[in-house]
């Protein structure tokens, strides 16, 4: 399974929080023509600059070589492609996918959107204090 992972802007997040459809239709077309300099814009305009490689650093402890970390075995998913405001990140699993991507996440304080490759499972991935505050 491969799950793209967008940090969203705040303002963003508050105005499309429940159009979930909407956002995911635009990130595949993002992903469909990515040579479009209005999409790239658009894009731009929406995503926040994340720094996905330090987030992991920080998960995993500051070990000197992350790369291997990542290609442990015991964690067993990577990250195949970094932005500075999106990642694809590849597991297993569903139950993976939330024990090393999706909970960890939660702890942040960016809201994430989050695609999966055959575009089945997607959504808002946001932070625990938020939840709360929304519900």
């Amino acid at each position: 399974m491969q799950f793209a992972v967008y940090a969203v802007k705040r303002d963003v997040t508050e105005k499309y929080y429940y159009k979930v459809d909407l956002l995911k239709r635009f990130f595949e077309e993002c992903h469909n023509f990515s040579s479009s300099p209005i999409y790239m814009n658009q894009l731009d305009y929406i995503t926040t600059h994340f720094s996905f490689y330090d987030w992991l650093k920080k998960i995993h402890g500051n070990h000197t070589d992350l790369k291997e970390r990542l290609f442990d075995c015991e964690i067993n998913y990577d990250i195949l492609d970094g932005k500075n405001c999106c990642c694809l990140f590849q597991c297993d699993s569903l139950w993976q996918a939330e024990r090393v991507l999706f909970q960890p996440l939660r702890m942040c304080d960016q809201t994430f959107f989050i695609i999966e490759e055959s575009g089945e499972h997607y959504g808002w991935i946001s932070p625990l204090i938020s939840q709360r505050l929304l519900s």
